[in-house]
Order: C-alpha cells, then sequence, then structure tokens
C-alpha cells in the first residue's frame, strides 16, 4: 500500500527470471558520512549466490538521480546491453560516462552503503532522499523530486498502465513475446 501524500510505504521483493523484482518507496536520509540505509526487506530478499552481496550505484535514467543494482544483475544486463549497442561514438560516450561514474558499494552490517560525494555532487542529491523500487533496481531521488514526479503522474496512471497494457499485446502480436 502506499499514500502519496502520507508516511505509508510498500515493498515487496520477487524473483522473476531469477532475479529479485524491486518495488516500493522508502523516504531515507543520507548522513553526514554519506552513508544510506539499505532497507531490511531489500538486503532480506537478495539472494547472495543469485544477486551478490553487494550493488552498483550508477546515474540513473532520469536528470537528478542514481540507480543502485545488485551487483551479479548488473554484470549480467551490462554484458547483455552492451554486445546489443551497434558501435558508434554515441555508445563510446555513453559507456564512458556510465562506467566512469558506476561504483561498486558494499553493504555494511548495519545495511548501510557509502555514496561518494562526487556522484552525488553530479546527480545533485541531496540529504533527504526517496528509494523507489523500479522492476530490477532501485532510484534515489532528492526527496522533494520524487514527490513532484508522483504527483505530475499520478493522475495519468491509468493511461500510462493502458499504453504500457497495449505495447505489450502490439509486442505480442508481433512474435516478441512482451516486454523483458
Amino acid at each position: 500500500m502506499y499514500s502519496h501524500r502520507g508516511t505509508t510505504k510498500w515493498y515487496i521483493a520477487q524473483r522473476v527470471e531469477g532475479f529479485m523484482i524491486l518495488t516500493g518507496t522508502y523516504e531515507l536520509t543520507v548522513d553526514p558520512k554519506n552513508r544510506l540505509s539499505v532497507p531490511a526487506q531489500v538486503r532480506a530478499g537478495m539472494d547472495p549466490e543469485r544477486d551478490g552481496t553487494r550493488l552498483y550505484l550508477v546515474p540513473g535514467g532520469r536528470q537528478g538521480t542514481l540507480a543502485l543494482y545488485a551487483d551479479r544483475y548488473f554484470e549480467h544486463y551490462a554484458e547483455r546491453y552492451h554486445s546489443s549497442l551497434d558501435a558508434t561514438e554515441e555508445k563510446d560516450d555513453f559507456e564512458q560516462v556510465f562506467y566512469a561514474m558506476a561504483t561498486l558499494v558494499e553493504i555494511d552490517k548495519q545495511g548501510r552503503i557509502v555514496l561518494p560525494q562526487r556522484i552525488l555532487d553530479y546527480a545533485g542529491i541531496g540529504r533527504k532522499v526517496t528509494l523507489s523500487g523500479r522492476r530490477d533496481h532501485l532510484v534515489i531521488w532528492n526527496r522533494e523530486d520524487f514527490a513532484a514526479f508522483l504527483e505530475k503522474n499520478w493522475g495519468r496512471y491509468p493511461d500510462l498502465l493502458r499504453r504500457a497494457q497495449l505495447k505489450t499485446e502490439l509486442s505480442k502480436q508481433n512474435g516478441n513475446g512482451g516486454p523483458r
């Protein structure tokens, strides 16, 4: 359950195709030593054999965000993604920026990770953050930015859902089997 104006939060960790599915929302604080607590539900859902025990911190898909991927998933994804791109200067530029900013972070015994200051600065991430699930990874947002995003898009959710379902159906009809 989630209340976009209240403090109720939800989280589900499942496995699809062998990897954990990450959902939910947490309001967290980056402490003065740049440590961020990884929610207990996320840590409990990680299978060390399948997912690994560390996280990759990478630039997010949206300006002003960062993403966290389980290390084994990220390494699998990076190999598949790299081989799917055509060799171009744009690919080289993307990979140079993306992998230069990617950082492998350890989860300490208290369940925290340390976020490098240079990455926080590039992304413009402050101390009050929201950690949100995004299927195969977690997204770190400035708390106000996430609230504004949710406020803007919550009313559009039924339309977004219909469009996603239509794209999935068209993909199946074209023999692609739907999104992966």
